[in-house]
């Protein structure tokens, strides 16, 4: 999930040369569209010269020996803002069929830092090359966008074909989010953690070991501490009940999106984002709202079929007091809900039937039931029911 993967890459699956779009199919290499640009040079993507199978290259092919050709992706704009003011670096890979020589500069366009950093490829093998680590400002968001300009500078390459992949952006420091490292950070002798520091390409490699060793026992951790507020020991016996009621896990008001299907099969049916009425119309206004409430009543599922269920869902369409009315009549299997025109939508005169009532209630009732449904005016007190009120011991209506 996207909050757990704190060192994933943010540039895009297309600039990233991801090689299967976000169904998983993989993408034919001539209609991939990727914003990739080369000067002195014709690029295209290549599906046939890779580091991994999963991601393609650039085949690159220079128009001159002599020429310095760029590379570049401008206007990368990271789709989360964990990186804010934390330290940037971006690393590719090569594969040249001569000794060349690549320069890497990395921009954070809003506050106009940069790095730079040059290094020889060897022949015939992938070749790593790097921009050093941008130790970020913290950008005001309101006035500037977190921005990045990469530019990649090749010379020497003879004017020969080379290939360029696995473009990653990244946040260089979030390994140290992980649980496991900041707990060993306070058993080690701090000369270790100074001296892992000042290691490069990649610095810190004995604690970013570490990180992949322990990453998927700090998922779990941070799942855990999603899914409850409280550990039993942080609060008293007597609101222990309570220390579960922001669980991301279980609670429908808070449950993470990941999680919201799960937790409906307690319901015993699935969630609807989207009911269309016979009229081609759209029931669910707010998909959130609508799913909290799903999750939150279960009259879709559990307790569906009751005349609470029926209620219930036609007050998600009505308007204004929101008054329903639910009575059997016509015939033994026959209940009928009555609206009034002015809160209902889809009707224009008296008797006349809504078609988003009728899609949502219709998701409800009881097996075996015809549903009936009828809009008027005004609607009538009905005495003596346990249900719209009893003579001298509840309100009326």
């Amino acid at each position: 999930m996207l909050i757990l993967d704190r060192t994933r890459n943010l540039i895009s699956d297309g600039n990233s040369l991801n090689a299967k779009d976000t169904n998983g199919n993989f993408v034919s290499p001539s209609t991939y569209i990727t914003s990739w640009t080369a000067t002195n040079s014709t690029i295209s993507v290549n599906s046939t010269t890779y580091v991994y199978p999963l991601q393609y290259s650039l085949k690159v092919q220079p128009v001159n020996e002599n020429s310095t050709i760029v590379l570049s992706l401008h206007g990368v704009i990271p789709e989360t803002l964990d990186i804010n003011g934390s330290s940037a670096q971006f690393h590719c890979q090569f594969m040249t069929a001569t000794e060349s020589n690549i320069s890497v500069k990395l921009t954070s366009v809003a506050t106009n830092q940069f790095s730079a950093h040059a290094q020889n490829t060897v022949p015939g093998i992938w070749s790593s090359a790097f921009s050093p680590v941008i130790e970020l400002e913290v950008v005001n968001l309101d006035l500037n966008v977190l921005e990045f300009d990469i530019d990649i500078s090749i010379t020497n390459h003879g004017g020969q074909v080379f290939y360029m992949s696995v473009p990653i952006l990244m946040n260089e420091l979030g390994f140290t989010e992980n649980v496991f490292v900041a707990n060993m950070r306070k058993f080690i002798p701090t000369f270790i953690w100074d001296k892992d520091k000042v290691q490069e390409y990649p610095n810190y490699p004995f604690t970013k070991l570490f990180d992949v060793l322990t990453r998927v026992g700090d998922y779990s951790t941070v799942l855990y501490r999603r899914f409850y507020n409280y550990l039993n020991y942080q609060v008293s016996t007597t609101n222990r009940e309570a220390s579960f009621r922001y669980s991301q896990l279980i609670d429908p008001e808070y449950v993470d999106a990941d999680y919201q299907n799960w937790l409906s099969y307690f319901n015993g049916t699935k969630l609807y984002k989207s009911i269309t009425a016979s009229n081609a119309t759209e029931v669910i206004d707010d998909v959130d709202e609508s799913i909290t409430w799903q999750l939150t009543g279960g009259y879709l599922g559990r307790n569906a079929g009751t005349v609470e269920a029926i209620k219930e869902c036609t007050k998600q369409v009505l308007t204004g007091n929101k008054i329903v009315y639910v009575f059997a009549g016509g015939s033994f299997f026959q209940i009928n809900v009555y609206t009034l025109l002015g809160e209902t939508p889809g009707v224009a005169s008296a008797g006349d039937t809504s078609p988003q009532v009728e899609s949502i209630i219709e998701k409800t009732k009881p097996m075996g039931f015809v549903l009936n449904h009828e809009a008027y005016a005004s609607l009538p007190f009905i005495l003596d029911s346990n249900i719209y009120g009893t003579v001298g011991t509840a309100a009326l209506g």
